[in-house]
């Protein structure tokens, strides 16, 4: 499978073709285009496509994991009460809104995970909507298929992480704009970004390092990407140099770091600013996913019909051969004398059983049509929940499924025992939730009974 990185700078737009297999990844090439305009623009995006089917032979491109620039995005800490990371990524946007140097509506942006002992504290960022739409919108037209939007903070980190995990201390990019990420316990507590043209103030610059390196307790250990800020030549004297992997120039480490992010889901939080066509991507996702569900359930359906249909001739199919069976009995007892009274009250008899026996089947409970319909009609409208499977033993009927919450289960159980009358019970057998997926399982039983509530 083969994928695209790209990175957008100031002057120039840089691609990375990544190559990975069962047993082998690899870099197939790299190339750049430089920008007649600030950030390339659609001219820009042409150019590069036209340069990288150029190298491929292929008309078709790769998808592409897009990287924009720190210059188009704000930092922000934020404080949630909540401590998941995928609760907190649905809330934040709230703390970020009146914050930021545009309008609320055109906030897109993400979290990164928190370090370990500082929960509920995550390091947002946030870009402007329209801006990133458009560079999208510049891509697609020019044939590139944008899988995901990221920013360079994340592609940092990406390739940092594809060496040896993240190292603690500081790590100072200068590969675009600059940009120093704080690093603990494997995950970033701090950031701040400055524009390239701050390395012109030796003594602003000093300054904002120096309160970005004693933020901590002691002296962090810093890696370098890129070139040294000449300001910070002495102070950075003892730093790390990062050396891209073998086959990576140093000048598209922020590509690779780019096509390398989606194989980082733990260690980024799956960190992507969601466009409106990731968005629309999810919604068919979902979308599809409801239809197999609901194919599920009609299969499962259908086949409790026919078990059903085989249940009610197997027991006619009975009732004629004990029929048959007393006859012969009688006959043999008292050859050539026909007592209606006594074969009649044995057939009673065994009709009665039959009855019982029946009963204990629940081949004496509604047709299940009439037992889907009602299922239907209860299930309630606008929520998420789905059955799963629909099983009938001696009278009982039980619903197994998912809903998005113990509540919209409750209202199912109150909608199947309005709808199912004053002689059936209604019990939630089963409830349990999934604190990842965010759902609950359900098994819930109709029976016969005095109508009550025993969940």
């Amino acid at each position: 499978m083969k994928s695209l990185g790209v990175s957008i700078s100031r002057d120039r737009i840089s691609a990375l073709l990544w190559e990975q297999t069962l047993f082998s990844s690899r870099v197939v090439f790299s190339c750049a285009v430089s920008c007649a305009e600030p950030y390339g623009g659609p001219e820009g995006a042409a150019r590069l496509a036209e340069e990288i089917r150029k190298v491929t032979g292929e008309s078709n491109l790769p998808p592409v994991v897009l990287s924009i620039p720190p210059s188009w995005t704000c930092l922000r800490t934020v404080e949630l009460p909540v401590q998941d990371l995928q609760r907190a990524k649905k809330i934040h946007v709230a703390e970020l809104e009146g914050n930021l140097p545009f309008e609320d509506d055109q906030i897109l942006s993400d979290l990164m995970p928190s370090p370990p002992g500082q929960a509920g504290r995550f390091l947002a960022v946030a870009a402007r909507k329209d801006a990133v739409e458009k560079s999208v919108a510049a891509f697609s037209d020019a044939g590139f298929r944008v899988d995901r939007v990221v920013t360079d903070h994340a592609s940092i980190l990406s390739a940092v992480l594809s060496k040896a995990g993240l190292p603690e201390g500081i790590l100072l990019s200068t590969l675009s704009d600059i940009v120093v990420l704080r690093v603990e316990g494997g995950a970033v507590s701090r950031g701040r970004q400055f524009p390239p043209e701050m390395a012109s103030d030796p003594e602003g610059m000093r300054r904002e390092w120096e309160g970005i390196a004693e933020a901590g307790s002691g002296a962090p250990p810093v890696t370098i990407l890129g070139e040294v800020p000449a300001p910070l030549s002495g102070a950075l004297a003892a730093a790390t140099r990062f050396t891209p992997p073998a086959g990576v120039d140093e000048d598209f480490i922020l590509a690779y770091g780019a096509v390398l992010t989606p194989s980082w889901q733990k260690e980024l939080g799956g960190f992507s600013l969601r466009t409106s066509a990731e968005a629309e991507s999810e919604r068919v996702r979902t979308r599809l996913r409801v239809r197999v569900a609901a194919v599920a359930a009609a299969v499962a359906a259908i086949f409790a019909v026919g078990t059903l249909e085989v249940a009610q001739w197997a027991e006619a199919k009975k009732v004629a051969t004990v029929r048959a069976q007393i006859r012969k009995e009688f006959s043999e007892a008292v050859p050539g004398v026909k007592v209606v009274v006594q074969e009649t009250a044995q057939i009673r008899e065994k009709i009665q059983s039959l009855r019982r026996h029946r009963k204990e089947l629940g081949v004496d409970s509604p047709a299940l049509s009439v037992i889907l319909s009602m299922i239907s009609r209860a299930l309630p409208q606008k929520t998420n929940i789905s059955v799963r499977e629909i099983s009938l033993d001696a009278g009982r009927v039980r619903l197994a499924g998912e809903a998005g919450s113990a509540q919209f289960v409750e209202t199912f159980r109150s909608s199947l025992a309005a709808a199912s009358g004053p002689d059936t019970v209604v019990t939630v057998q089963e409830s349990r939730g999934s604190a990842k997926g965010g759902s609950v399982r359900f098994t819930i039983l109709i029976e016969k009974g005095s109508n009550g509530r025993a969940s």
